[in-house]
């Protein structure tokens, strides 16, 4: 069982990265961590969610947002935050379930897909694509993010 504090680090626990250090077309690193029924539960629990909606074929399932904790762990592990970093835009495409009732081993890596000028202002699009081990796609996010100097 991993939670997203295991994986994510925190900003101000070292040097963030600044803007002009984000290379477009640079990838992101192997993350693995587990999904695993009692995650799936504090999640649902956090959510307030109701169970009901999270089946497939009569199956448990784990609602697919549980990967949202942590694909900020897949860039920040290259390139730790920096304070006033803004989430902007995102959009995520899901393939497969996690099953709610096992541990499911996740490999998460990603790229830094572009940097681009707007308004004057520095902002990268990224993104992380989350395997089950046995390579298994379960979910892509793409991700927009405003970048201070």
């Amino acid at each position: 069982m991993t939670r997203p504090s295991d994986v994510k680090p925190r900003e101000g626990e070292q040097p963030g990265t600044p803007s002009s250090a984000i290379d477009a077309g640079s990838l992101l690193p192997e993350m693995r961590f587990t999904i695993s029924p009692e995650i799936v539960e504090e999640y649902l629990a956090s959510i307030d969610a109701d169970r009901s909606l999270y089946s497939l074929d009569g199956r448990a399932i784990a609602p697919p947002n549980v990967l949202f904790v942590y694909q900020l762990a897949v860039l920040y592990r290259k390139y730790p935050p920096i304070q006033g970093i803004i989430l902007t835009e995102q959009t995520w495409d899901f393939h497969a379930p996690i099953w709610a009732d096992e541990t499911t081993e996740i490999v998460a890596d990603g790229k830094i897909v572009e940097r681009f000028e707007k308004r004057g202002k520095q902002f990268m699009r990224w993104s992380a694509d989350f395997r089950s081990s046995n390579g298994t796609k379960l979910a892509t996010s793409t991700n927009t993010m405003y970048l201070p100097e």
